[in-house]
């Protein structure tokens, strides 16, 4: 077994983020290994292993998604992200002329989507 504070993670799992962090956060144990934690993260991307919750309503899949973020915030710091790089703007005036666009499932006010960027963590036990 790894000891306490020995590993770096790197999730880039195209959707299925959302099943690994959910048991990460659930095990103390686990957390306590990891230093450093990289990964990508995708809102509304439906990977088969998230297939037990294709049937619940959008609103309660993203719920549950933002749930799973804020627990890492228990034992990790956000040291970056890629918010910046990956803007994606939603404009359906000037970008859905000719067809309907699909609106993303996640915005801030702006119009500003966030569904998918890549997040930093540094465990709280190498700062604090």
């Amino acid at each position: 077994g790894r000891g306490p504070l020995s590993t770096h993670v790197k999730i880039d799992v195209e959707g299925s983020e959302w099943t690994v962090l959910e048991q990460l956060i659930a095990s103390d144990t686990e957390q306590a290994k990891i230093r450093t934690l990289d990964m990508e993260i995708h809102f509304g991307f439906r990977a088969a292993s998230e297939a037990a919750y294709d049937d619940f309503p959008e609103e309660e899949r993203i719920l549950r998604q933002i749930k799973i973020i804020e627990g890492l915030r228990k034992r990790f710091y956000c040291s970056g992200t890629t918010l910046e790089t990956y803007r994606q703007g939603w404009w359906p005036e000037k970008d859905c002329t000719v067809q309907q666009c699909h609106e993303p499932v996640v915005h801030t006010l702006g119009a500003y989507s966030p569904q998918m960027f890549a997040v930093s963590y540094v465990n709280k036990a190498i700062i604090d």
